[in-house]
């Protein structure tokens, strides 16, 4: 949702306030303390983790600093505000904050206003906000928090002057922070806000659309474990965000991230039979499921790789050295009841894409490689292996090389002779 645009500075802006001549208490302390704030940090401060972010405070008060200097160049001059301009940038972006990230006006208002007073910072009041879909309050709302915070500082003593009244102040800042949480950079943030206060409309957005895809299904061992795995953002530059759908899969923190940042996850010890669950990474515009298959004590399945020219011992390289180099796959079930199909997928790169399907009752895949002059003296080839058994009476059970207990595999290629 856009935030409601502002028709010029005549029809909103009445003389007004500056620099408050008495400085601040320390933070944690005074009414410039927002959260304890750790500048720029996710969600601005202690009281919740968020997608959206908020700007470091220092780039805030610069525009609010610009904001100032034009107000000057226009012929306004200083009047009584109470709240100095490091107040309203620290509360207004709290207020702002606690706004997109769920909470509504009077909720946010009394946030704010217990950190005034000293308080815990609460907590916000959801976690599924992202720029793309964030809902920035109406001008109206904005302008009553500042006036409520006016009369806060006015009660507690506090005097402050300023070219810039109490409404500009709560407008301008509020545009500036919608684009800054939007994409934009300070410098195009200040710029779109403060051509606004010219007259002119208010311009879009920095924000551009994005997708994420995530390899899954996913497999995990009875005994569960820990596990991760990337997110591949596809275009945009957006955050995600995840959540588990169901008790035995605990995410790991961050719960947050973007382009190559790892879902980290744990899968808790199955005493029951095979179950599914699902991780939803939520991202503006999509969903990316994560989908987690664990098997269970009597429904467990593993492989071993073999390397016949070189042991008769399980390996987890096989040499390519021959121009018909055999490595095979051999595995151990135990379901329920006879497995009568297993279904096998070897996929890796080696001069181009190779994948090795094999489907029926054959606990064993074989497959043949060739040396390669351009292989070196010992190239690294990666290889990913999946397998699902299913049983008579149709349960099924899936694993991954590289998971749970099942070892990382690979081919290692040398030149021909």
């Amino acid at each position: 949702m856009r935030f409601l645009a502002v028709c010029g500075i005549t029809a909103a802006i009445a003389v007004a306030a500056a620099c408050s001549p008495n400085p601040e208490r320390p933070l944690a302390a005074g009414p410039t303390a927002p959260s304890a704030v750790v500048a720029g940090s996710p969600g601005g401060g202690t009281s919740g983790p968020a997608v959206v972010n908020f700007p470091a405070r220092s780039d805030a008060l610069d525009f609010r600093r610009q904001l100032e200097t034009k107000y000057s160049t226009m012929g306004r001059l200083p009047a009584e505000t109470y709240v100095d301009m490091e107040g309203e940038v620290a509360w207004i972006e709290e207020y702002q904050r606690y706004r997109v990230n769920g909470c509504d006006h009077d909720t946010a208002t009394r946030n704010v206003f217990a950190q005034v007073d000293g308080e815990a910072p609460p907590q916000i009041c959801s976690l599924l906000a992202f720029p793309e879909t964030a809902s920035y309050p109406p001008r109206d709302h904005v302008v009553d928090f500042r006036r409520q915070l006016g009369a806060k500082y006015q009660s507690m003593g506090r005097r402050a002057q300023s070219t810039v009244d109490g409404d500009g102040a709560a407008i301008w800042l509020s545009e500036y922070l919608r684009y800054r949480t939007s994409g934009c950079d300070h410098a195009t943030a200040s710029q779109k806000a403060l051509a606004q206060v010219d007259g002119a409309p208010a311009s879009e957005t920095c924000l551009v659309e994005c997708t994420y895809s995530v390899d899954s299904p996913r497999s995990a061992t009875a005994v569960g474990g820990d596990y991760r795995v990337e997110m591949d953002r596809r275009s945009g530059s957006c955050n995600w965000l995840a959540q588990s759908e169901v008790s035995w899969i605990v995410l790991r923190p961050p719960v947050t991230g973007g382009h190559r940042s790892p879902v980290s996850y744990a899968v808790l010890p199955n005493t029951g039979g095979p179950r599914s669950g699902r991780i939803r990474v939520n991202y503006p515009g999509g969903v990316a499921n994560l989908d987690v298959n664990q098997a269970s004590q009597s429904h467990n399945l593993a492989f071993q790789f073999f390397d016949p020219a070189v042991s008769t011992s399980p390996v987890t390289e096989c040499q390519i050295k021959g121009t018909a180099t055999i490595c095979t796959l051999t595995a151990t079930s135990v379901l329920p009841s006879a497995v009568t199909n297993y279904d096998w997928k070897v996929e890796y790169v080696y001069g181009s894409s190779r994948v090795r399907t094999q489907n029926g009752p054959l606990p064993t895949l074989s497959f043949t490689e060739s040396c390669s002059a351009a292989a070196g003296g010992g190239s690294v080839v990666p290889i990913t292996v999946t397998l699902t058994a299913t049983d008579a009476q149709g349960n099924r059970a899936t694993i991954n090389s590289g998971q749970g207990s099942q070892a990382a595999l690979q081919l290692r290629a040398f030149a021909c002779s």
